[in-house]
């Protein structure tokens, strides 16, 4: 039975995390948000994730190895001593 799992990225890698997860088939979510970013000779539109360094992961439990074929991919979060899950109606 497929679960959410939150994992941890490297800093300014989670929408290519993200990105790679889906290209090997790995259902993910990285919510992000579009900022206007004011430099000194122009505004920029760029895309953030909502929620720095973490994507979540929609995978069996066996299959969780998986996503650490990606570069980027740091761990998992666990709490207490088990690895976080995010419930459905949570994502």
């Amino acid at each position: 039975m497929k679960k959410w799992f939150i994992i941890y990225t490297k800093v300014n890698q989670e929408i290519k995390v993200a990105e790679k997860l889906q290209g090997i088939g790995i259902s993910c979510y990285c919510p992000t948000v579009l900022v206007v970013k004011q430099y000194s000779d122009r505004k920029k539109k760029v895309l953030k994730p909502l929620i720095p360094s973490y994507v979540f992961v929609f995978i069996e439990e066996r299959n969780r190895n998986d996503v650490f074929s990606v570069f980027g991919v740091v761990r998992y979060m666990f709490w207490l001593g088990k690895p976080a899950l995010v419930k459905e109606s949570e994502i």
